[in-house]
């Protein structure tokens, strides 16, 4: 079957799903879009270590997407604390992403609630293939992983400086 591709649009209107329930119950702005680059970028990474990538992104299988899919309550409080704690400690660009990163999602039942909702909205997929360089004809070509990650870094920066020029023009 064929994942339906989407649209930068349907990207952030994706994305800001996911942010109005940590907004709801408090979840400052920096705070949630910070949990939610961290959350989606193992998500993508889980992603990107299947077919048809089948790339090596060196996550720790006690620290990846998938070991956050299968607990709940305190157990996921305390893996997610320890698996952003962990990340920070890797080499390279992974330990880059999340340096000095913590959970700021006090409640397990909305961090649970975040990850339920990135897997329900995955049946449309957060395939971002289509924005690769077009100039590539097929996956083999995909840039290796550390770039991706770079570029993945530079553009939140990127994004986050945009929006914290919007919030002052507003005066927040």
């Amino acid at each position: 079957m064929k994942k339906k591709l989407m649209t930068t649009s349907s990207i952030v209107s994706k994305v800001w799903s996911f942010c109005n329930p940590l907004r709801d119950v408090g979840v400052g702005y920096g705070d949630y879009l910070e949990q939610l680059t961290y959350l989606l970028f193992l998500k993508m990474a889980d992603e990107y270590s299947k077919p048809p990538y089948n790339r090596a992104l060196n996550i720790p299988a006690a620290y990846n997407w998938e070991s956050l899919t299968g607990v709940k309550g305190a157990e996921l409080d305390l893996l997610y604390a320890t698996l952003l704690r962990e990340l920070s400690t890797q080499k390279g660009i992974l330990g880059q992403i999340f340096t000095k990163s913590q959970n700021k999602i006090q409640d397990p039942a909305m961090l649970a609630k975040i990850i339920d909702m990135i897997i329900t909205r995955d049946k449309t997929s957060l395939d971002i293939t289509w924005l690769k360089d077009k100039s590539l004809a097929d996956l083999d070509n995909l840039p290796d992983p550390e770039d991706l990650a770079s570029d993945i870094i530079e553009n939140l920066e990127a994004g986050l400086a945009s929006f914290r020029e919007i919030m002052v023009k507003i005066g927040k």
